[in-house]
């Protein structure tokens, strides 16, 4: 489930006001998202104009997600029927209406957000007193209605306080939080109940979580996607080349050439690469190298060639039964410059050749080198292997008649869902130009989509599927032929 995660994290309020754990506590929740793989909006010791910048961006971003987390630990109180979560600005000592609505985020601006998008996942998270200036004000929260499909979690009870020391280094709240959140399949409900005992016995019954909430469905922190400690065994400057420099030496010129996506200056280049012996590279020359002629590859003719010819190259570069030259080129197809995940936007040149090695025991290194690394998302994309799951893809179409530019009669299957596991993905799939195709070109445009060979994508459909058309998109009230 892609997830878009805001955590704010304040501690330097003024004078007595001040917090100790408020920037911890987020620092480790924001931790813990990344890790999960959420996308994250973070601020620290937010002024309000900071506050404001974070909101608009989640407001921008969340329909493009299928679940929202907003968490907040710093000071909050209410005023005048109002709850407000303090940026840094805020005197707290001594708050009032008017000094709050300039100083403070307030939750109803929150939930308004997410009432607009109801439709998703909705989790708020708030590490904030109740009740004293431990974590907030001198009165409770006003009472909260939760917009439907969302949850709203407080670290404690109305008229509480919260502990700002806890638990190594953070709240006691945010300390059990982070106890639980990254167990696989542990529901959203049954994981704030797991929470609420923890703090009740840690604090002897003094703070008691709250959770208010009108979700429909179910949402899990943790469906496996949590990523491990993972040591990619060559130099960060060839793991995240985004900034990789001139050595002085002919292979770093020859690399930088390759980077230019220059086609004149490439083609060279990888001519002159490839001819180099395989055992006067080191292993990082070897996995940027590869890295780079992927990065070529469709492009720059000699690049091509090379993935058209590959399982006739890659055998010179072994080195103790390693091919730091495929780990390199299958590092560059999920993960960018940066070292980061590429999620919806992985490089797929010359996709169908890499792959067709998967099941060469001669390269079971290097594609374990890859599931390593790619076992933090093994629930969003295939992952190659030499032991493939078919990725069953369930199709429902309807057979209709038409009449075609010379009036005479067409039929065609106009298809109403298409199904990968329980997600309806047919509003992705309509994108691409499959009218008057058949079941042959939906596959391999189903294979390009889920990033898997087209051998491993099967269709079940109810029909056959000759000659395909779509149900309108919800904006378009034409059949789509």
């Amino acid at each position: 489930m892609k997830t878009l995660a805001v955590v704010i994290g304040n501690n330097n309020y003024y004078a007595d006001a001040k917090l100790d754990n408020a920037i911890n506590d987020a620092k480790g929740m924001a931790d813990i998202f990344a890790k999960l793989g959420y996308t994250i909006l973070f601020g620290q010791d937010t002024k309000i104009e900071d506050c404001t910048t974070i909101l608009y961006e989640f407001e921008k971003q969340l329909p493009s997600y299928d679940a929202s987390i907003f968490y907040f630990a710093g000071h909050g109180f209410q005023l005048d029927g109002e709850n407000y979560l303090a940026a840094i600005d805020c005197q707290v000592a001594s708050p009032n209406k008017h000094h709050c609505s300039k100083t403070c985020i307030t939750l109803t601006d929150v939930l308004g957000i997410l009432k607009n998008n109801s439709s998703k996942m909705n989790i708020v998270i708030i590490d904030a007193c109740r009740k004293s200036f431990e974590r907030g004000g001198n009165s409770s929260f006003t009472p909260i209605q939760a917009p439907k499909g969302t949850l709203i979690a407080f670290s404690t009870s109305p008229n509480e306080g919260a502990m700002d020391k806890g638990i190594e280094g953070h709240s006691i709240y945010t300390g059990s939080l982070l106890k639980y959140i990254g167990r696989e399949w542990i529901s959203v409900e049954e994981l704030f109940k797991k929470v609420r005992k923890t703090v009740y016995n840690l604090t002897e019954g003094k703070q008691t979580t709250w959770e208010h909430t009108s979700l429909i469905g179910d949402f899990y922190f943790n469906t496996g996607q949590l990523i491990y400690s993972i040591e990619i065994p060559y130099d960060e400057a060839v793991v995240k080349d985004v900034n990789y420099k001139d050595k002085g030496d002919r292979f770093s010129k020859i690399i930088l050439e390759i980077k230019s996506s220059n086609w004149d200056r490439q083609n060279p280049a990888i001519d002159e690469a490839i001819t180099i012996s395989a055992k006067k590279l080191d292993k990082n020359q070897l996995f940027i190298l590869g890295r780079n002629l992927l990065q070529a590859g469709g492009y720059a003719n000699s690049a091509t060639a090379f993935f058209k010819n590959l399982s006739q190259e890659l055998p010179r570069y072994f080195e103790a039964e390693e091919n730091h030259l495929l780990n390199g080129i299958l590092y560059e197809i999920y993960f960018n410059h940066n070292g980061e995940f590429r999620k919806d936007n992985l490089k797929k040149h010359c996709f169908e050749e890499i792959m067709t090695l998967r099941k060469d025991k001669q390269y079971s290194k290097s594609f374990g080198f890859i599931q390593g690394l790619l076992e933090p998302y093994r629930n969003m994309l295939y992952i190659p292997s030499d032991k493939d799951s078919i990725i069953d893809v369930d199709v429902l179409a309807t057979s209709e008649q038409t009449k075609d530019f010379f009036n005479g009669e067409q039929t065609f299957e106009v298809i109403s869902v298409i199904k990968v596991g329980s997600r309806d993905v047919i509003d992705d799939i309509r994108k691409y130009d499959l009218n008057r195709s058949n079941h042959l070109k939906l596959q391999s445009v189903l294979a390009n989509y889920l990033n898997a060979p087209l051998e491993v994508v099967q269709i079940n459909s109810n029909i056959e599927l000759n000659n395909i058309a779509f149900t309108p998109a919800k904006d378009n009230a034409e059949l789509e032929y």
